[in-house]
C-alpha cells in the first residue's frame, strides 16, 4: 500500500484503488482496500484522509464502510463504486480513454510498417487499457512510444539492413541515440517476431541486418577483390583472408570452387582452413551471419554453377539449427548440413532437454527438419558443439551429413 504519511495520502490511496479497478475491469467484486492508520502519524493527517474519502464518496466514486463499536469513528474499508467517476474525481481520464487516445496518435506510425506492427500496437493498447505498462512503456509516455513504433516500422520495412545502429537511428528518427534508448524492448519484440523469444540481442540484430559496426568477412578460397591499383585481397592467402563488406562490389570468383562451406564457430573455421585443402570456399558466419556475410554468399552463389555443393557446419542445438534455417531463408539457395546429424550428436554430444520452439523448423521444408524434430520432440536428446568434431573435407563425400 502507498505510504499515506504524505500530505496527499488520500489521493495516493484513491489512485491505488483506481489502478486496481482498471487492471482487472472484469473482476466480480469491486476493488477495495483498508486504510493503514498506523501510517498516519497525526490527528491532522487522519482528519485530512477522512475528508478526502468523504469527498470521493459524495462524488459517487467510492463507498465507505465504517468500523464497528469502538472503531466506528474510523473507516474500515473503501470500495470503488464507479471507476470512471473515480478517475474524474482524481482529475484524469480513465485508462481506457487514455489508451485509445494514444493508440489513435500512434496508428499512423504503426501502419507505415508491416501488419504485425499494428498488431503489436493493439497488444500494447490492451495493456494500457488496464493501466499496465507494455514493454516498460506507459500510456503517459506517448512520445517515447511514438519513437519506439517509428523504429519498429522502419525495421519492418527492412531499412536497418547493412546499417550500424547510430546511422539507422538517425535515418529513422533524426536522433542517433533513439535506437539505444529502445534497444532492449526492440530486441524483446523482434525476438518474438522472428520466432525466438528471449533471443540474445546480437542474434536479433543479425536477423534484421543491423550491424553495430560492420565486420569483415573471414574466408579462405578462390575469390579476390581487385582495386584500381591491383589486387587488394586474395582469398587464397594463408591461413585465411578478410573482406570488408564495402569491398563486395569489387569481388570476383577466380576459379570454380569445389564446394562452398559456411562454418558457425571460429575455432572450427580456423581448423578447417588450416587442415583441409580441397579447393572449397570456406566462409566464417560468426554465429548468426551479419548482413555482409549474407551479401557475400549471395554474390558467390549466383556466380558459381548450381552444381557446386553448398554446405553449412554448425552446432547441433537450437542456436545452430536456427542459423542453418536463417541461411536457407536468406540466400539464393539453401545449404545442406555438414557434420550435423542425429547420429553424430548421439555419439559425441551431451544430454540436453528438448527444445519445442524448433517445431516450426521441423514442420518446414528445411534440409534439417528431421534433426529439428528430434531436438524438439525426441527422447534422449543430445546437443553437439562442432568443436567436438574433427574438421572433414566436403569434397570426397559432399553428401556426408545429410540426415
Amino acid at each position: 500500500m502507498t505510504d499515506v504519511r504524505t500530505p496527499d495520502a488520500g489521493v495516493e490511496f484513491l489512485d491505488r484503488l483506481l489502478e486496481r479497478s482498471e487492471r482487472n475491469p472484469d473482476r466480480s467484486r469491486p476493488a477495495s482496500a483498508a486504510p493503514e492508520y498506523d501510517r498516519l502519524s497525526t490527528a491532522q493527517q487522519v482528519s485530512r484522509f477522512h475528508d478526502q474519502m468523504a469527498a470521493a464518496e459524495r462524488f459517487g466514486a467510492v463507498e465507505l464502510l465504517q468500523g464497528k463499536r469502538d472503531r466506528s469513528h474510523l473507516i474500515e474499508r473503501v470500495r470503488v463504486r464507479d471507476p470512471k467517476l473515480l478517475a474524474r474525481h482524481l482529475g484524469r481520464p480513465p485508462a481506457p480513454a487514455t489508451a485509445q487516445r494514444v493508440r489513435n496518435e500512434l496508428l499512423p506510425v504503426a501502419t507505415a510498417g508491416e501488419p504485425w506492427v499494428v498488431g503489436l500496437l493493439d497488444e500494447m493498447t490492451a495493456r494500457w487499457t488496464r493501466n499496465e505498462p507494455a514493454y516498460r512503456l506507459t500510456a503517459g509516455q506517448a512520445d517515447a512510444s511514438k519513437e519506439f513504433f517509428t523504429l519498429l516500422a522502419s525495421i519492418s520495412r527492412q531499412e536497418a539492413k547493412g546499417l550500424d545502429a547510430r546511422t539507422f537511428s538517425q535515418k529513422a528518427t533524426n536522433d542517433t541515440k533513439a535506437f539505444d534508448r529502445h534497444a532492449s524492448r526492440l530486441a524483446a519484440v523482434l525476438g518474438v517476431q522472428i520466432g525466438q523469444p528471449g533471443a540474445a540481442a546480437d542474434v536479433v540484430w543479425a536477423h534484421i541486418g543491423l550491424e553495430r559496426f560492420s565486420h569483415p568477412v573471414h574466408l579462405k578460397g578462390p575469390i579476390a577483390v581487385d582495386g584500381a591499383s591491383g589486387r587488394v585481397v586474395d582469398g587464397r592467402a594463408k591461413p585465411f583472408a578478410s573482406i570488408h563488406p564495402e569491398m563486395l562490389s569489387q569481388l570476383s570468383v577466380l576459379v570454380r570452387p569445389t564446394a562452398v562451406l559456411t562454418i558457425e564457430n571460429y575455432a572450427s573455421f580456423n581448423r578447417q582452413v588450416r587442415e583441409i585443402e580441397d579447393g572449397s570456399l570456406v566462409v566464417y558466419t560468426g554465429g548468426f551471419p551479419a548482413a555482409g556475410v549474407i551479401e557475400l554468399l549471395s554474390k558467390v552463389l549466383v556466380t558459381v554453377p548450381a552444381e557446386v555443393p553448398f554446405l553449412h557446419w554448425g552446432d547441433v542445438d537450437a542456436g545452430g539449427l536456427r542459423i542453418f534455417r536463417y541461411l536457407e531463408e536468406n540466400l539464393p539457395r539453401g545449404p545442406r548440413p555438414h557434420l550435423m546429424t542425429k547420429e553424430l550428436a548421439e555419439k559425441a554430444g551431451q544430454p540436453a532437454d528438448p527444445e519445442p520452439s524448433l517445431g516450426s523448423i521441423a514442420r518446414s521444408e528445411s534440409a534439417i527438419r528431421n534433426l529439428a524434430d528430434w531436438l524438439a520432440f525426441g527422447s534422449d536428446v543430445r546437443h553437439l558443439e562442432q568443436e567436438a568434431l574433427e574438421p572433414r573435407s566436403v569434397v570426397p563425400a559432399a553428401d556426408h551429413g545429410l540426415g
